[in-house]
């Protein structure tokens, strides 16, 4: 049995040995207390990661389809080949995080901070109010996809 532990003061309890390609779908983790943690593959649908702190967390090809990540810590956290379509990212802090070959197809990026962030390979092709993140030294390269119209380096991040 895992418990994760939330800064709202619910604990949630779960029945599996492991968080790596774990099913969390439909939790409720507002706050859950998940620095550091190995959440590699795990499938994490929906689930509400409001507030979470997710700071170095390895979140590597999870799947994040239409979750809640409303200011999350993620700073330093692998999210490569992360699915993220769909989520809701305001005011997430993904600073200096790895999200090489990222899907944030349709994903609500209003005020997220992306600053020093690996961006090799992300699809942002239809984030939503991208033109409200905070991209500045972000990397990126000619496999990024970008919104139309949409340029990455005069809101400050670098192409390599």
């Amino acid at each position: 049995m895992i418990i994760i532990d939330t800064l709202t003061g619910n604990s949630v309890e779960l029945d599996i040995e492991a968080l790596e390609e774990s099913n969390l779908n439909d939790l409720e983790l507002h706050r859950a207390l998940l620095s550091g943690a190995n959440l590699q593959g795990a499938s994490m649908k929906r689930t509400n990661f409001r507030g979470a702190f997710l700071e170095r967390t390895n979140l590597s090809y999870s799947d994040l389809t239409e979750s809640k990540l409303m200011t999350a810590q993620l700073q330093n956290a692998n999210l490569v080949s992360a699915n993220l379509t769909d989520a809701m990212l305001n005011a997430a802090n993904l600073s200096n995080a790895n999200l090489c070959n990222v899907n944030l197809t349709r994903a609500d990026v209003w005020e997220a901070n992306f600053q020093n962030s690996l961006l090799k390979g992300a699809n942002l092709f239809s984030c939503q109010r991208i033109m409200d993140a905070d991209f500045r030294n972000a990397i990126f390269d000619n496999s990024t996809k970008w919104p139309a119209g949409f340029n990455p380096i005069e809101r400050g991040a670098i192409k390599i």
